[in-house]
């Protein structure tokens, strides 16, 4: 088998993976007003998703409405959930300490 083919069977097997339980991965916690919440910006360390949490706080900051942000540790599986649901109100969520603790302005 030639080494590209090997390589492209790699990636085709890596795409049909399905989310694992036991990789642990970081997000952004958005928690809006209306007591909902969603996960974005995926990433592999804490401090990367703290920095992915400044920006967005950088990019909400002129907004009339303001998430709360924070970053959740959560499983592979869990944020592919949430990344289905939308409008998420489970108290069960993955939740971490406050990046920003300025509640939403109104």
């Amino acid at each position: 088998m030639s080494v590209m083919l090997r390589l492209a069977r790699r990636v085709i097997l890596r795409q049909r993976r399905p989310p694992s339980s036991a990789v642990t991965v970081y997000a952004v916690r958005m928690d809006w007003a209306d007591r909902t919440h969603q996960f974005v910006d995926r990433r592999s360390s804490p401090e990367r998703a703290l920095l992915a949490a400044a920006r967005l706080r950088a990019y909400w900051r002129r907004s009339p409405v303001r998430p709360t942000l924070s970053v959740a540790a959560l499983s592979e599986h869990e944020f592919a959930l949430h990344r289905r649901r939308r409008d998420c109100r489970s108290p069960d969520c993955a939740v971490a300490a406050s990046v920003e603790s300025r509640s939403v302005v109104a």
